[in-house]
């Protein structure tokens, strides 16, 4: 069984991966503008977060991907776990090693010493939230967004929809690497195939 702290640790990922994701789209009001007779109306899908909360809660979620590894080392090591597994697990992801370059910027500044752990000098442009739908996969379905009387986003066909958090990934030539959002995904997935490994049972959705 897992440490009560490598418990909290995999649990606060997956709660940072929630503050990044809104699925209930009523909820993301947009800035009306009333001039004269004139009505405008704003949608940015913030869901009147500041550009400072958007980026905090993208900053978060990269953190904690990318200390989940001195963790899973220390966890294993304390349970007769092969410890190096977690190294091997993060030299063969390339994903995992750019989160933790983008966490190092963070806190240390960019550009990292030698391109970082990725060898890339990975940064991340224009954190923001981007609105994703998807229509179903039968024959002749549509999926749209319209706004209510309010102003309220409305979705309109079938299929899902979500606000997420993300931005572009680029190297140190300016070349675009990834998308934040799918890379830190992708990254948890790495670290979830060494818990599965290590017999960790992963919080269900």
């Amino acid at each position: 069984m897992p440490s009560d702290e490598l418990t909290l640790r995999i649990q606060r990922i997956y709660e940072a991966v929630d503050a990044v994701v809104e699925t209930d789209i009523s909820k993301l009001k947009p800035k009306i503008i009333k001039d004269g007779k004139r009505v405008t109306i704003y949608q940015n899908f913030s869901g009147g977060r500041s550009n400072a909360e958007i980026e905090n809660n993208a900053n978060i979620l990269i953190h904690n991907v990318a200390n989940l590894k001195d963790h899973l080392k220390k966890w294993a090591k304390n349970n007769g776990k092969d410890k190096t597994k977690v190294d091997d697990a993060f030299n063969d992801s390339q994903v995992l090693r750019t989160i933790q370059d983008l966490s190092n910027n963070d806190k240390h500044g960019y550009p990292p010493r030698d391109g970082g752990y990725s060898g890339k000098s990975p940064r991340v442009d224009k954190i923001n939230t981007i609105m994703q739908m998807t229509a179903s996969p039968e024959k002749g379905s549509f999926i749209g967004l319209t706004l209510n009387r309010q102003g309220a986003p409305k979705i309109i066909g079938g299929g899902s929809a979500k606000v997420i958090i993300t931005g572009d990934i680029f190297d140190r030539d300016g070349n675009k690497i990834g998308e934040l959002h799918k890379t830190l995904l992708k990254a948890i997935n790495d670290w979830e195939e060494v818990l599965r490994e290590f017999g960790v049972q992963i919080p269900s959705d």
